[in-house]
């Protein structure tokens, strides 16, 4: 192994092993944030629970699990409006709208129980002593960690439908330069030896490619029709995810099913006829 070979393989390595540390890296960054938000919870969750004990005269537990129940609740609702706001952005115009406004509404109105919980007890305090406005930071800080954590998980669900539709892509694109490859070879092949025999041979390869290629599609439409069977009211994109195809691919899928009389949409989702 001569200076030039080691250096190569080195470096291979060193590109390896960066690869991994990121790809480590990002997992825990995405582990971190997750378990960020809801420990942010925590002084809203203590502050809101001793507000509950003060006015609705509560046990200690039972105002702790109001407030971890309101927590969850709106974490629920911000993701809501969150995964409504993603939809109404990229839904084609036969598409019905997702409810942004409400999610918009009750993301509010959390938000807004929170700072009202808190500053019952905090602002009086405040007028007499001003460190106690600190508490209301609390509950700004669940609003930033509330709202990026919900925009993760939708950047998070965007990068994968772009992963796959930039895989598919450039899976046709392979499947087109190999069969450009295959023609050129047949018709260099046919010149030198018996034109007719090449030409079909050339014509079963790519029957034989066809079928390939419509078997592929026919299971792919098994397995949607399979998982709207059991997943009614999912969208396009849990639908791509599923059968492992981009949203576009899946709004083709469902007019060529519906148009084959296959399926049918209700208004309560999905049905299979």
């Amino acid at each position: 192994m001569n200076i030039k070979q080691l250096t190569d393989r080195i470096s291979n390595n060193v590109v390896h092993v960066d690869r991994l540390a990121g790809a480590a890296e990002a997992f825990g960054l995405a582990i971190l944030c997750r378990a960020a938000s809801w420990i942010a919870t925590i002084p809203t969750v203590t502050l809101t629970s001793r507000s509950c004990e003060a006015i609705f005269d509560l046990t200690p537990t039972a105002a702790l699990l109001s407030c971890i129940a309101l927590e969850v609740v709106g974490q629920a609702v911000v993701n809501t409006w969150m995964k409504a706001k993603d939809w109404n952005a990229s839904r084609r115009q036969s598409d019905p709208p997702a409810n942004e406004g409400l999610g918009l509404v009750m993301s509010i109105v959390y938000f807004a129980a929170d700072f009202i919980l808190i500053g019952i007890l905090q602002v009086p305090k405040a007028l007499v002593n001003p460190v106690h406005w600190a508490a209301l930071l609390f509950p700004l800080a669940q609003v930033v960690s509330t709202v990026m954590t919900a925009e993760r998980a939708a950047q998070f669900r965007r990068e994968a439908t772009g992963e796959i539709a930039r895989a598919e892509r450039q899976a046709k694109r392979q499947a087109t330069r190999k069969a450009k490859r295959q023609v050129v070879i047949a018709a260099t092949s046919s010149q030198m030896s018996n034109r007719a025999s090449n030409a079909e041979k050339l014509t079963d390869s790519l029957a034989l490619a066809r079928r390939s290629r419509q078997a592929k599609r026919n299971a792919r439409l098994d397995t949607l029709l399979t998982y709207y069977l059991d997943n009614p009211d999912a969208g396009p994109t849990e639908a791509a995810n599923a059968v492992g195809v981009s949203r576009q691919t899946i709004y083709t899928y469902q007019a060529e099913l519906e148009e084959a009389g296959r399926l049918h949409k209700n208004g309560a989702g999905w049905e299979i006829v």
